[in-house]
């Protein structure tokens, strides 16, 4: 009995070490803009934002000697010089590190923003604050530390990372901007080794939360009309959603087909649209518009929508519905009935050789404009018309 006591301790001790090895995506203490005190109405702040899928890392240089041992001054001063001595528009880099190893916000705006590089999108660029040709045990491991969070948030894969050399082009009527090199600098080789014990993802990590607004649409729709859904979406995270790369979708609940979409409008028969908007900052919102068709049986409908990330996950706090009334007005309607195919062809013209203009599913309802020799003229898309079979219609 007692040696069942002692295996079961042993193994609780060896399953507590496992989980405690595993990688959690734990905060990095990153030392804030407003810690160190700027005077951020000297910089014109960048709206150009891209998802991160690379990593530039390069040492600084020409640096003031006094100000080695007091890494915020030296923060605060290029920040400064940065923007009234060269012309940029913030600090050129979005992440600073000292050789103690701390770590500092640089240009404002968070990742994803461009802090002035030339073809920098979809670039994150950290500073090395360290004139030394290796990288101190400390800066090497804040390093590791903060390329393999940035790694795991935004699935920067192995070998997505260069050392850079930058350069300056000043540009007397509007912002300067640097230009990047690969640099050959032999603190690339220390950069390089400090970076084999990084372990990357190819994978997004990153969690998101969101709130609906408001939601605005016609409670009432006639019959065979489209409407417009406007969707209100805030961003609940302390980070910034893009929309160049990786897009955040409106989805029906459990991706089930609507019989409200709208074919070749909706991205599928589940899926309306996605966020236009190139990003979403924290706290801040975007709006979402698409188009449902009123194609049913008159009567009371409503359709549950949220928004995704991808198929499998869901944008927390994001669940919205849409509930209309379908109204017949005074339309003459025809059902559409084909238990044999589950479809009916809408035809260009009044016979089966005709060109077929579009498919319907069984049960769908139409607006009728008249009937001829067998064949009903319905009403279908916006301003269309077609020709369907007597046999494969009811009036109601």
């Amino acid at each position: 009995m007692r040696y069942i006591k002692y295996s079961i301790i042993i193994c609780l001790f060896f399953f507590l070490l496992v989980v405690s090895s595993t990688r959690t995506n734990a905060a990095i203490e990153i030392q804030k803009r407003d810690m160190v005190k700027m005077d951020e109405t000297l910089s014109l702040q960048s709206e150009i934002y891209s998802y991160p899928q690379k990593i530039y890392i390069s040492q600084l240089k020409g640096f003031n000697k006094n100000l080695s041992d007091k890494p915020e001054e030296w923060v605060k001063f290029l920040y400064y010089y940065s923007v009234t001595r060269l012309g940029l528009n913030d600090i050129p880099y979005n992440y600073l590190i000292d050789k103690s190893g701390k770590i500092y916000e640089g240009a404002k705006g968070g990742d994803g923003i461009n802090p002035g590089l030339e073809g920098g999108n979809n670039v994150i660029l950290i500073g090395i604050m360290d004139d030394n040709q290796s990288l101190s045990p400390r800066l090497s491991s804040s390093l590791n530390s903060l390329v393999e969070d940035l790694s795991y948030k935004y699935g920067i894969k192995n070998g997505d990372w260069d050392f850079v050399e930058l350069k300056l082009t000043k540009n007397e009527d509007s912002v300067s901007f640097l230009t990047s090199s690969t640099s050959q600098n032999s603190i690339r080789n220390s950069v390089s080794n400090s970076l084999e014990d990084v372990n990357w993802s190819d994978t997004e990590h990153l969690e998101y939360k969101g709130s609906i607004e408001s939601v605005e649409y016609p409670k009432e729709v006639e019959i065979g009309s489209r409407f417009d859904v406007k969707v209100k979406i805030k961003n609940e995270n302390d980070f910034t959603w893009f929309g160049d790369l990786s897009y955040i979708y409106i989805s029906t609940i459990d991706s089930v087909e609507s019989p409200h979409a709208i074919n070749q409008l909706w991205e599928s028969f589940s899926k309306p649209t996605h966020i236009q908007n190139a990003t979403i900052k924290p706290a801040e919102s975007g709006e979402v518009v698409f188009k449902m068709d009123a194609k049913s049986i008159p009567g009371e409908y409503k359709q549950s929508f949220y928004f995704m990330k991808s198929q499998d996950y869901i944008v927390e706090g994001t669940t919205f519905d849409v509930e209309f009334t379908i109204i017949k007005g005074n339309k003459k309607l025809i059902q559409l009935v084909s238990p044999q195919y589950g479809f009916v062809n809408i035809r260009e013209c009044r016979w089966y050789s005709c060109k077929v203009l579009e498919v319907a599913d069984e049960g769908q309802v139409y607006i009728t404009t008249g009937k001829e020799e067998g064949w009903y003229i319905v009403q279908f898309g916006e301003g269309q018309t077609g020709w369907v079979y007597q046999k494969y219609a009811k009036e109601i």
